[in-house]
This record gives structure tokens, C-alpha cells and sequence, in this order.
């Protein structure tokens, strides 16, 4: 009848293969959505009030104006000419948000990490097993 040890070398190995180089893979993946893809830009909106109602206004990287209309119950804590940071997609401008957005590839981050310390620790285990 095999022994513990003698099971744990074959799991070892399984976790190994397929935890490893999943692991890498989306610890890759997020690299490159974070360094490539992030479509966020920042820029700083004024609040303004005119006939047509209430509301953003910002630039954008090419100097473009962008309106971004509200109901005055949204803003009612703003006065006209206040500012704040606004984060916008850089090809469609009408995609914007008032609070700073969450990173690119959070999860496939955590589950990369996760996968690859399970992996690293699986390899380093094949190597001292045996040793018993």
C-alpha cells in the first residue's frame, strides 16, 4: 500500500504543470492590459450652468470640449466653476466616471498570483520530497 509520500510526489507534480504556468500566464495577461490597454484618462471638469442645463466640462487630450449634462439634484453640493477629476475613455469620451476606476485585470491579478504561489510552492515541494 503506497505511503503519503509516495502519493504526494504525483500531486506534486499535477499542481506543478498546471497550476505554474497558469499562473504566469495571467500574471502576463494583466501585464500587458495594464501597460497597453488601460483605457483611462484624467482630466479635470468644471462644473457649468447655461441655458441648456447643468452640468461637466473638460478637455480632452486633443483639446476637445466634452459636456457631460447632470439634473442639478446630482450636483447640488457643486457651485458653478468647481472642479474635479473626471476619468474618460480616450475614443469614446461620452464613457466617463467621477470616481477613479478599478484597475485593469484585477481578478486575473489575484488568480495569477494565487496560481503561481501554488505552483512555486508545488515545485519547490517535488524538490524536497525526496529528500524524506
Amino acid at each position: 500500500m503506497p505511503t503519503a509520500l509516495d502519493m504526494a510526489g504525483p500531486i506534486l507534480e499535477v499542481l506543478t504543470w498546471l497550476c505554474l504556468p497558469a499562473g504566469l500566464a495571467l500574471l502576463v495577461y494583466t501585464g500587458f492590459l495594464r501597460r497597453f490597454v488601460h483605457p483611462w484618462d484624467v482630466a479635470e471638469a468644471v462644473v457649468y450652468s447655461d441655458s441648456t442645463g447643468v452640468g461637466f466640462r473638460w478637455y480632452d487630450r486633443k483639446n476637445q470640449v466634452h459636456n457631460a449634462p447632470m439634473s442639478p439634484y446630482d450636483i447640488r453640493d457643486m457651485a458653478v466653476g468647481d472642479t474635479l477629476p473626471v476619468y474618460y475613455h480616450p475614443k469614446r469620451p461620452t464613457q466617463w466616471q467621477a470616481t477613479v476606476p478599478e484597475e485593469a485585470g484585477r481578478t486575473a491579478s489575484v488568480l495569477g498570483r494565487c496560481l503561481t504561489a501554488i505552483g512555486t510552492v508545488a515545485l519547490l515541494g517535488g524538490f524536497v520530497l525526496p529528500m524524506f
